[in-house]
């Protein structure tokens, strides 16, 4: 039987806790277990790097006895050099969520993993020094070595890479010149690569740290004011509601942000204008959280919204909801813009038409298939009142002149009661009769009303008439116009000498008009 870690876990702790851990077998680290269904913890000690790392994850998730972790930190001091890199962090990760106290342990394998810094990522080095600031250890050795590879990454990070490391950095204290002045290096050579909300990130670490010099924040300031004025709407958005799960920040790329994203909105009048943003009504809510709500923003958004209501209720269109509507409603109205037109007409039609649900009149038409069985039943709207369809028109034939067409009255004019329009006179006989379809007949296995039908479609050809010639396909299209290749033995093989054919006569000298044969022929020529 094939247990998760978890469930192994329980039972290997409840075992120890009773001392009844040695009557259990353990039958490997995949978790199957015999007998009453438990693992022995004396095997423990047989575990490699992968199989701890997912004993030490499930115990500090799931919880462990004192007797387990004694045993698990043993296990990854003895092995500590064969340990994977990646397997260490998540050991000691594991080791710090749970809060066991294992000095030893931690300094064993910081001794380890000094030796393989230069094999680690950027996420690596960062969740190392995480963990040692946790268990408030700071091995030299293990900080040297890390502070090294950081400056070898540097190079080679992305920008938010570079904005977290700076975190990090201020984050607890570390503020290594040549570290901070390699990565600020980097900042300035990467610039472009830079957004706003990582500049702020990177300036607020680097003020944090005091290491940031006014000719560097000149250059910060002008990718910064660069941003702000080339990026869309959304984009601020999502900046502002960044800003505060930014651990260091810079104030005055904050209000330099809010600034330009007050002044878009105020210029927002139609319902285009409101759909650059990605959802109005967050936006809304974010400005009503922030005192910054006006009524041009509102008065936008009644526009987005009528234009909303009138879209298909589908997942792939953008429509306002019932609640944001009445939510919608009371924004105007503490703003005293109830009576706006675009947002009573929007609450007309949204009512009217029942949230974009229409209400079906008539039912559907068939869509039938080729060689697909139909059911046929009663008509479920024979009996109801249903307003006249109207009529089909019929298709005019080129004897038939063309009915002048009747203009519409204008909004603001009076409309002429004495003006007819008279129609030319056609004949009915002229007008194409639309074709009747042969009606299906009843099935004699099914009972009345019920009926299945087979809906044959007749195609016609679209190749040209028939018979068809075949054409092989190997061929080329123009081979018919190509001379015929002779047979196989004509040409020869590679061992086989050329054969000279009759040419053109251009006088004494080759080519000959005849074949060269003779004392002075083809060894004549192929004297060379």
């Amino acid at each position: 039987r094939r247990l998760p870690w978890s469930s192994m876990l329980r039972q290997v702790t409840s075992q120890v806790q009773v001392g009844q851990a040695s009557n259990l077998q353990w039958t490997g680290p995949s978790g199957l277990v015999n007998g009453a269904g438990a693992a022995d913890v004396a095997k423990v000690p047989d575990m490699k790097s992968g199989e701890l790392r997912k004993l030490a994850q499930a115990a500090a998730a799931e919880g462990a006895s004192p007797e387990l972790w004694d045993v698990l930190a043993n296990r990854c001091q003895e092995s500590a050099e064969r340990l994977n890199y990646w397997d260490a962090v998540h050991i000691l990760q594991a080791f710090t969520e749970a809060n066991v106290p294992k000095r030893d342990l931690f300094l064993s394998l910081g001794e380890a993993l000094s030796a393989k810094t230069s094999k680690m990522a950027t996420k690596h080095v960062l969740d190392i020094l995480a963990v040692y600031e946790a268990a408030d250890l700071r091995p030299r050795a293990l900080y040297v070595e890390l502070l090294h590879g950081l400056v070898r990454l540097s190079r080679s990070m992305y920008a938010e890479e570079v904005a977290l490391t700076l975190q990090a950095l201020a984050r607890y204290n570390l503020g290594n010149p040549t570290v901070i002045a390699q990565l600020m290096r980097t900042i300035q050579s990467e610039i472009k690569e830079f957004r706003f909300r990582y500049l702020c990130a990177s300036a607020g670490a680097l003020g944090a740290l005091q290491a940031c010099p006014a000719k560097f924040m000149k250059i910060l300031d002008r990718r910064a004011r660069f941003e702000v004025d080339t990026i869309n709407v959304q984009e601020l958005l999502d900046n502002l509601q960044a800003f505060p799960q930014l651990e260091f920040s810079w104030k005055s790329y904050e209000e330099m942000c809010m600034e330009e994203f007050l002044q878009r909105l105020a210029k927002f009048r139609t319902a285009e204008d409101v759909d650059q943003l990605v959802d109005p009504f967050n936006t809304l809510y974010f400005l009503q959280s922030n005192g910054h709500l006006e009524s041009n923003y509102l008065r936008a958004l009644c526009q987005w919204c009528l234009k909303g209501v009138h879209r298909p209720n589908v997942r792939s269109e953008r429509r306002p909801t019932s609640q944001q509507l009445v939510a919608l409603h009371d924004f105007c109205l503490e703003h005293g813009i109830e009576e706006e037109p675009a947002l009573q007409d929007a609450l007309a039609f949204f009512v009217e038409s029942g949230g974009g649900l229409w209400h079906q009149r008539y039912a559907q038409p068939l869509a039938y298939h080729k060689k697909r069985r139909y059911i046929r039943s009663d008509d479920p709207l024979e009996g109801l009142e249903l307003p006249e369809l109207l009529p089909r028109p019929t298709a005019p034939t080129a004897l038939a002149a063309p009915r002048p067409k009747q203009l519409e009255a204008l909004p603001g004019l009076p409309v002429p009661q004495d003006t007819e329009i008279l129609a030319p006179e056609s004949d009915d006989s002229e007008v194409a009769i639309p074709r009747r379809r042969k009606e299906s007949g009843p099935s004699p296995l099914l009972e009345d009303p019920e009926d299945t039908l087979v809906y044959r479609i007749r195609t016609r050809s679209r190749k040209g008439p028939r018979p068809r010639h075949q054409r092989d396909h190997l061929r080329k299209r123009d081979w018919e116009t190509q001379e015929v290749p002779g047979p196989l033995w004509y040409y020869g093989g590679w061992k086989m000498r050329p054969k000279y054919q009759p040419g053109q006569s251009l006088g004494p000298r080759y080519p000959y008009a005849r074949v060269p044969v003779g004392p002075r022929g083809a060894a004549w020529i192929l004297r060379r």
